[in-house]
């Protein structure tokens, strides 16, 4: 065995050393892949188009062409992309939801990640890949994975993403892990157990061996991370049951006669090593003129540069002739595992990364001994975390780890890790209860044909009396301009308030100006549509052709019916709108002009006391109402609102929570809101009153989420009223959780409807811009007659230098943090092509510069460019157009 396993070490292994990312000439601030976002803002061009003073009008033409086809994505939704081997936290069937802010910090439940996977292996994850253990006897197959095994512990905690304070008082949307709670627990399983003979240290079985012949100088791939198993023992004094691995990896490997050197690059660095001394246990090298200690196997030295080089294997044959040679990495990681029980469940002992113990980890060997043969079912390593970790947007649970002061190798000595990308940028609105004056509340939502409206909820008549509507209700009954929510029953049709009754408790008969809204449709199945409506009055019914009005307060437009002449109560009239109808009553005599009105607010068909709710056109539910309305000795003053989502496809299983606002009346009189707490019988949680956080270094000001991912903003300012503002996302905003392994990469893109960029007063001549780097600019024609152009390609001697005749360049320049884009042909039709492949073809166009060649922009070709010897520059030219 000896023997066999010698030979097998005698060849030397080079391994590569890869460099991503590269760039060269400087980063370039955009891509043409981003074009024109970088020269949009908000759907305005930033930015100046310029033309040579000299160019010819089919240049200027170019200029137009561009400038009138821009076009960006509607909206602010985008999606992210994540490169390389990475999985985003969530199914085609479960979506991973954000956290409510509806407890205190600590109190905070979640989704989890186990909540939607309880593992994940290889299609999930690469580096999960299934593979094959080469022992010094055998094959062995192994499945690896990633558990989350403990997120349902004591409430789900842990693991989740959540709007909180970190340790640094920065409060935002954190991937949050606590404290003593599991990370994850990696387990590599082999198909059948993965066994060695039990030897001494020159191979020869023994039940009282300390060695694992059979794993001693094998490779094994863990988390995509190729090892070599230096060293494999039964390590305690029993032997029995014990197991430890010694494992390494490097950045170069490689095997050194005694007395030879070799330079080695790593990275950018070169290492210059020779193997000063080796015997049958230890070798010693000299690297870059610094000698090393005596190295045993499985022993690393660091480097001045805190590199390490490490020694995997020494081969020393003590006669003449002999080899004398040591396997050895630079760049070395070195990672220990031990278990002393494999037969039963637990580990005592951490994973070593090089000599460190890395604290949080437990190392789980699995398996038999017979006292001749130790056999492994399963190697797992259990992670845990040993502080609060809050992974910001654009983070990684690594870094976090490593600016807490702990050891970031927990995560398999880096093979692993979790980043947070954020929520999902979605198109949303903004739902507020604001103020219109100090005695006026106004709940601004979006109709049934996304229209913002303005609901005028509450008015301040005094202390402890408020009123539906925008106006006093004590001035004539025509100018009050109430609010209805609820149908008029027949104890309600009366026209003035009488004793006993509150504003807030009589939703009577509507006059003339007054508000109210209407829902067609169901809620729960998303098919509902609200308005807000204005009563705007009738022609009696004596007029020839009378007409009833309602302004439809979203569009402004004025609907106009005619009228139904009836002697006694009856339907007048029908409003159609969003696909619904809702009859039109009578409340009082048609003798009049503006006659009372009752309005069937729901679309059931009849006015009889139903009251609706209004459903914002991004699906959210809003009830208005008084707290236990009705008729009652004790006026009522407050008015309560409560939003919910009643649409169980609006979001996946968490379901946000509810928000309630109570809104009063203080002296001045001026209105006052507050967030009540709520529990509802299904889900949501409780209320909100102490569950918002306030920012260290604000005041008077609270943020918070709901698992929609909406952003509520509630501002309490001194003395005045309260505002609430919700940031509504049209589409349920998930977080952005990728576990990853290896080099990624990721990047966000605008996705929704092209619409065209508003370009405003956005044209100037060559000379007229003094500094080029002041300003995004679209360089249009070469720098033959544009000094622009010419400044921009460093002004060459010869001002063709770098054309070809039939042939434009599109190219971008990063201008001293602002962007520039040459669109340049050899000539003006060479130009105006570019122009309209720039106009039209805009989505295909990637990387800093792209060539185009042919005679109409739907055939030509798009290519990257040939390389190119540019002129030198000019001392000072004169140049003409060609």
């Amino acid at each position: 065995m000896k023997i066999k396993r010698m030979v097998k070490r005698l060849f030397a292994v080079g391994t590569g050393v890869a460099m991503l990312g590269a760039t060269a000439m400087g980063a370039m601030a955009a891509d043409l892949s981003d074009y024109p976002t970088m020269f949009v803002t908000d759907g305005v061009f930033n930015g100046y188009f310029v033309v040579g003073e000299s160019a010819k009008p089919i240049d200027n033409l170019a200029m137009t062409d561009i400038a009138t086809s821009m076009k960006v994505r509607s909206g602010k939704k985008t999606t992210t992309t994540v490169s390389g081997d990475a999985w985003m936290v969530g199914t085609s069937s479960k979506k991973y939801e954000m956290a409510n802010s509806n407890a205190s910090a600590s109190q905070i439940y979640g989704e989890t990640i186990r909540a939607i996977n309880t593992f994940i292996g290889d299609e999930e994850l690469k580096a999960l890949g299934d593979g094959s253990y080469n022992t010094n006897e055998n094959d062995f197959s192994y499945q690896q994975f990633l558990f989350f095994d403990d997120q349902e512990q004591s409430g789900a905690d842990s693991h989740i993403v959540k709007f909180d304070e970190n340790d640094n008082d920065v409060l935002a949307d954190y991937f949050y892990v606590k404290n003593g709670r599991q990370i994850a627990r990696y387990k590599l399983e082999f198909g059948s157990s993965a066994q060695s003979d039990n030897t001494d240290s020159d191979g020869a079985a023994t039940t009282t061996g300390a060695y694992l012949d059979d794993f001693r100088n094998t490779e094994i791939k863990l988390l995509g991370q190729s090892y070599t198993i230096v060293e494999a023992t039964r390590p305690t004094a029993g032997r029995t049951t014990s197991v430890k691995w010694i494992l390494m990896k490097g950045a170069t490997r490689d095997t050194l006669l005694e007395g030879a050197s070799h330079v080695y690059k790593v990275g950018d660095k070169e290492y210059d090593v020779s193997l000063s001394f080796v015997d049958s246990t230890n070798a010693k090298f000299t690297v870059n003129g610094q000698v090393t200690n005596k190295l045993a196997v499985g022993e690393t030295y660091v480097l001045s540069d805190k590199t390490e080089i490490g020694v995997s294997e020494i081969l020393y044959q003590a006669y003449a002739g002999g080899v004398h040679s040591a396997q050895f990495y630079v760049g070395a990681q070195k990672l220990e595992m031990r278990d002393d029980n494999s037969t039963v469940a637990g580990g005592a002992y951490n994973m070593k990364v090089g000599s460190e113990d890395i604290d949080g980890t437990t190392v789980i060997f699995s398996g038999t001994d017979d006292t001749s043969t130790t056999s492994l079912s399963t190697v797992e390593v259990n992670i845990t975390a040993e502080d609060d970790f809050w992974v910001g947007t654009g983070k990684k649970l690594s870094d976090v780890i490593a600016l807490a002061g702990e050891e970031k190798e927990a995560l398999m000595g880096g093979a692993f890790d979790i980043e947070y990308k954020g929520l999902a940028k979605q198109d949303a609105n903004n739902l507020m209860l604001r103020t219109s004056g100090a005695r006026r509340y106004q709940l601004r939502l979006y109709d049934g044909d996304g229209k913002m409206v303005d609901i005028p909820v509450a008015y301040a008549e005094g202390t402890n009396n408020l009123s539906w509507g925008e106006e006093s209700w004590s001035g004539a009954r025509t100018n009050q301009k109430r609010f209805h929510w609820m149908e008029p029953n027949s104890s309600l049709l009366i026209d003035n308030d009488v004793g006993g009754w509150n504003n807030l408790a009589y939703q009577g008969n509507m006059s003339k100006d007054d508000f109210f809204i209407v829902t067609g449709g169901t809620a729960a199945d998303g098919s509902a549509k609200s308005y807000l409506l204005q009563y705007k009055g009738s022609d009696r019914q004596t007029k020839t052709s009378p007409k009833i009005k309602f302004k439809n307060v979203g569009s402004a437009e004025t609907m106009e019916y005619s009228v139904t002449s009836l002697t006694a109560t009856g339907t007048t009239a029908t409003i159609k709108l969003g696909g619904y109808s809702f009859i039109v009553q009578n409340a009082s005599e048609q003798a009049t002009d503006d006659f009372n009105i009752n309005v069937d607010l729901n679309g059931g068909g009849t006015v009889a006391a139903a009251s609706v709710d209004f459903v914002d056109y991004y699906g959210s539910s809003w009830n208005i109402t008084t707290d236990g309305f009705g008729r009652n000795a004790t006026p009522e003053d407050a008015v309560t609102i409560r939003s919910f989502l009643s649409n169980a496809d609006d979001y996946d299983n968490f379901l946000p929570m509810n928000i309630v606002l109570n809104i009063t009346a203080a002296s001045g009189p001026e209105v006052r809101a507050s967030l009540r707490q709520y529990a509802p019988s299904t889900g949501g949680g409780t209320g909100l009153a102490s569950s918002l956080l306030t920012p260290s270094g604000e005041t008077e000001v609270a943020y918070g989420y709901t698992s929609m991912g909406a952003k509520l903003t509630f501002k309490s300012p001194s003395g005045d009223p309260q505002e609430l503002t919700i940031n509504y996302p049209k589409e349920q905003s998930l977080p952005q959780v990728y576990i990853t392994s290896g080099a990624v990469t990721s990047g966000s893109k605008a996705v929704g409807d092209l619409v065209a960029v508003e370009v405003v007063s956005a044209t100037k001549l060559d000379s007229e811009v003094s500094n080029a780097a002041a300003q995004n600019l679209v360089v249009v024609c070469g720098p033959c007659v544009n000094t622009i152009a010419a400044e921009l390609l460093g002004n060459p001697a010869d001002c063709t230098s770098g054309f070809t005749p039939g042939k434009a360049r599109i190219k971008l320049f990063d201008n001293s943090g602002k962007t520039a884009m040459l669109v340049a042909g050899y000539s003006g039709a060479d130009t105006r092509l570019a122009g309209k492949v720039v106009a039209h073809r805009w989505a295909e166009l990637k990387g800093a510069e792209v060539e185009v060649e042919g005679t109409t922009y739907s055939d030509a070709t798009i290519s990257a460019p040939a390389a190119r010897t540019v002129a030198a520059p000019a001392a000072a030219a004169t140049t003409t157009a060609k």
